[in-house]
């Protein structure tokens, strides 16, 4: 097993949490000996865009006036959003380390999400589309980018959170299906913290990690 470290952060603005994944990326570029560490997060209102996207510049105003933060970023996908009550996992892993390719690795991702959720009670799947999903809503965004063999950025599982927000955008530029959480589903609130032990398990399990605490370093 490699071993990979985790830190707790809490809810932190997306520009924090993206810098320090960025520093991170860095780091582990070249660190072959520990495999990376994953972020886990809840953000303040954000809407991201993805390298897809073309009409940032048209829709960025608009989504801003709802009151969130809008950010265009380097990584797989088109438009998401990102708040309160959702859990956002940033695996930053060494992917050469872990022998893991991108396609791989992104399946790993799906497989994580659906075995957390199937812990929670919900029966989860996925698509011809990247992301986890309960019938035709999804319940996990999933986007990552990877630089010099590191990937960063990751999923984001909806817990119980204002799903409203996403009524601005079509999730992941898919226009003909909806969204849900793990408190829809289950008829009861589902809160990141009871999430994140089940999802970190199952990432440990499906990349073959040994995750230790490193909320001393944050």
């Amino acid at each position: 097993l490699r071993v990979c470290g985790v830190r707790s952060l809490g809810r932190i603005s997306y520009a924090a949490g993206l810098a320090l994944q960025q520093s991170l990326a860095e780091k582990y570029k070249n660190n072959f000996g520990k495999a990376g560490e994953v972020l886990l997060c809840e953000h303040d209102p954000v809407y991201t865009f993805g390298l897809r996207e073309k009409d940032y510049a048209l829709r960025a105003g608009d989504l801003k006036r709802l009151g969130a933060d809008v950010f265009k970023v380097r990584r797989g996908g088109l438009t998401t959003f990102h708040g309160p009550g959702q859990l956002v996992c940033y695996p930053v892993l060494n992917l050469r380390t872990l022998k893991v390719g991108v396609k791989q690795y992104v399946r790993c991702l799906e497989d994580t999400v659906i075995a957390a959720c199937r812990e929670l009670g919900v029966r989860a799947h996925t698509s011809e589309y990247t992301g986890v999903w309960v019938g035709n809503k999804k319940i996990a965004a999933i986007g990552i980018q990877v630089t010099h063999g590191v990937s960063y950025h990751g999923l984001a599982l909806n817990c119980s959170m204002d799903l409203s927000w996403f009524q601005h955008i079509a999730p992941c530029g898919i226009e003909d299906r909806g969204v849900t959480s793990l408190q829809e589903e289950l008829g009861r609130e589902v809160l990141p913290a009871e999430a994140a032990p089940p999802l970190l398990s199952s990432l440990a399990s499906t990349l073959g990690l040994s995750l230790e605490s490193n909320d001393a370093c944050s």
